[in-house]
């Protein structure tokens, strides 16, 4: 991987993109989910009701006549003739396709079936529940024949319809008690019922549809402004960034700027005085010459630094690095009686971009001097890891503590009155972007150490002639 390929930018997250996508998945499979889940309530919701209905129809059929009786004295012949006048309503029931009466003993009493009439069903769980007092309904969304294809021998016999099958067992109870006298079974293809559950499950998926678009649209439209309104603030930010970027460049070489200009209003001032032979005109020229490159040199890196994002790192050899930034800060170090000495071994070379390393340590030096007013040491030597390289500034400062280390990189911080703060913060965005580091810590019991590791150069290799 090249080092523009580490340095390139992260492609943005397309919020809207991800949110419609995620949303429109999630919102699809919970409306699905719940559209099922309704569709079964109100198919369940729908037969329970109907199997009410031919409940209370049959119970009140059979104690109206007094002919429920005969299903617990199945042998009276008089409860025997009111019971089949009765079934003559149930035979003509519509949408019914056979009816079955049971005794307490699980015997066929009376059917439209002839051949089933006086035979037990023992193993029939809906029997059972509805001798227990329980209406039981069951339906099913089949071909009536395939329904009667198990092994419930009460279906011999059906066939003929398509479509929602009904089965209900009715327990029939006494006229003055709960007492429970059999059960009546009812095999219904009710078309009415299948009509009006195939209309209320349209409705519901329909609502279902509709909730989920308007739920989806609601949702995306305040992601959408959400996203728009973070893309404004990252905008507004990314431009406060690099005008406080702009403004410490600036202010940087503008400190910087002082020395060279000191040397030449000093100058300015001594040929003014007309007390200078020849000789010493001409050494003062040379210094007044010599101050305006330096002056020349560091605002044409003014202009370098200003478009750092612009360029590529390219290798930097430190050693030669640092003694440009001495030669620069040696006027101010020599007034303050400060002593610096650089590790002797060869340093290694790092990718950076050479003008904006070199404003970031003259930037450094600076804090360190200015944490000596009365003098000290400052050493600078090497460090390297195996992936990285860099260097390491020690001063015999003031130091800072604790407190004041934690935010020091924090933009807008700052421990010098009047300054902008943003100095350290900036330095360390600048190492980060070249995917290296910066670390800041105290020197035993004052100064500071600060230290930059940036990534180790490739040399590139020749191939000899």
């Amino acid at each position: 991987m090249t080092v523009s390929e580490i340095l390139r930018p992260p492609q943005p997250l397309n919020l809207r993109k991800r949110f419609a996508l995620a949303s429109l998945l999630v919102i699809s499979a919970i409306a699905i989910v719940l559209g099922l889940v309704l569709s079964n309530v109100l198919t369940e919701r729908m037969l329970q009701r109907e199997g009410e209905v031919s409940r209370a129809f049959m119970q009140n059929l059979l104690t109206t006549d007094q002919s429920a009786e005969f299903l617990a004295n199945p042998t009276d012949p008089a409860l025997r003739q009111r019971f089949l006048r009765s079934m003559e309503h149930v035979v003509a029931m519509r949408d019914t396709v056979r009816s079955n009466a049971y005794g307490l003993d699980k015997s066929v009493l009376w059917s439209t079936n002839k051949s089933l009439v006086g035979r037990k069903f023992e193993d029939n769980p809906e029997l059972d529940t509805a001798l227990m007092g329980h209406l039981e309904v069951h339906a099913e969304s089949i071909n009536i024949e395939e329904v009667f294809k198990d092994n419930k021998a009460e279906h011999v016999g059906m066939s003929g319809h398509d479509g929602l099958f009904v089965e209900t067992y009715m327990p029939i109870l006494a006229r003055d008690s709960n007492r429970v006298l059999g059960v009546m079974e009812l095999y219904k293809y009710p078309t009415q019922l299948n009509a009006a559950i195939h209309r209320g499950l349209q409705q519901l998926w329909i609502a279902c549809f509709l909730c989920a678009i308007g739920l989806f649209v609601t949702l995306y439209w305040i992601v959408a402004h959400a996203d728009k309104t973070l893309r404004d603030q990252q905008l507004r930010l990314t431009e406060a960034q690099s005008l406080a970027s702009a403004v410490e460049l600036a202010s940087a070489v503008a400190h910087n700027l002082r020395n060279p200009l000191a040397s030449i209003r000093s100058a300015a001032e001594l040929m003014n005085g007309g007390h200078l032979d020849e000789d010493e005109i001409s050494e003062v020229s040379e210094e007044v010459i010599d101050a305006v490159d330096r002056a020349d040199r560091w605002i044409t890196e003014l202009v370098h630094v200003s478009q750092a994002p612009q360029l590529q790192p390219e290798a930097v050899d430190l050693g030669p690095l640092v003694d440009t930034c001495l030669l620069e800060m040696a006027p101010e170090m020599n007034r303050r009686h400060i002593v610096w000495n650089v590790d002797s071994t060869t340093a290694l070379q790092v990718d950076a971009h050479p003008a904006t390393l070199r404003q970031i340590l003259l930037s450094i030096m600076a804090n360190a001097i200015e944490a000596m007013p009365g003098g000290g040491h400052l050493d600078i030597s090497w460090c390297s890891t195996p992936t990285l390289a860099g260097i390491r500034l020690s001063d015999s400062g003031t130091g800072i503590s604790d407190e004041v280390q934690q935010r020091l990189f924090r933009p807008f911080f700052t421990t010098k009155g009047g300054g902008l703060g943003i100095g350290l913060a900036l330095v360390k965005r600048m190492v980060e972007q070249w995917q290296g580091h910066l670390t800041l810590a105290p020197a035993g019991a004052k100064g500071t150490v600060v230290e930059i590791l940036l990534p180790r150069s490739t040399p590139c290799l020749t191939q000899p002639a």
